[in-house]
């Protein structure tokens, strides 16, 4: 499966989650599935981050600005979750926190699909798409580690716009990006 399918097809999982959440008036059940979601968004924001985003930023035109882009949104939804993962679902601040998260991860896909992916269909070639696909079925099982280089961390703390980042070290950058 090609890198822009198997992302798709996560999104589709999300998608799938959100409405599941929605529809349920189990607290028991509305917890398990938000738990569900938010550990298979963590695993895509980390292997979109390290294996796709220096690709758009890199090779694609305006990929720099869709990069930045993209990073801000997945900080976002790195900080709906993190927020989301104490609360319970009868907390009366837990449903507009989730929604914040949903709504948020729903615009990012859908720009992805519409604007990113196309043209990383038309930079990319298909072969390199679909080694692109393997490396991130690799990396979300676990079998595959990117080792990004502190300027690269950097680079992506910046297009995040996080605080503090000039002062951490290259573990610190990986924590605050939420890839380790």
């Amino acid at each position: 499966m090609d890198a822009i399918s198997h992302l798709t097809k996560q999104h589709e999982t999300a998608k799938s989650l959100f409405e599941q959440i929605e529809a349920s008036t189990d607290p028991a059940a509305r917890q398990r599935l938000l738990d569900e979601v938010i550990a298979a968004l963590r695993v895509h924001t980390k292997i979109e981050e390290e294996v796709l985003y220096p690709i758009v930023r890199d090779e694609m035109k305006g990929g720099s600005k869709l990069f930045e882009e993209a990073m801000q949104e997945h900080q976002e939804a790195k900080k709906a979750m993190n927020e989301l993962d104490g609360m319970a679902p009868d907390d009366p601040a837990w449903q507009g926190k989730f929604e914040i998260l949903m709504h948020g991860v729903l615009h990012h896909a859908k720009e992805e699909e519409t604007e990113m992916f196309p043209k990383l269909r038309e930079t990319v070639s298909g072969d390199r798409l679909n080694q692109l696909g393997e490396q991130l079925e690799a990396d979300e099982q676990g079998k595959l580690v990117v080792d990004l280089s502190k300027d690269e961390l950097m680079e992506q703390a910046e297009a995040s716009d996080i605080d503090g980042r000039s002062r951490m070290n290259k573990a610190e950058l990986e924590r605050a990006l939420g890839h380790r």
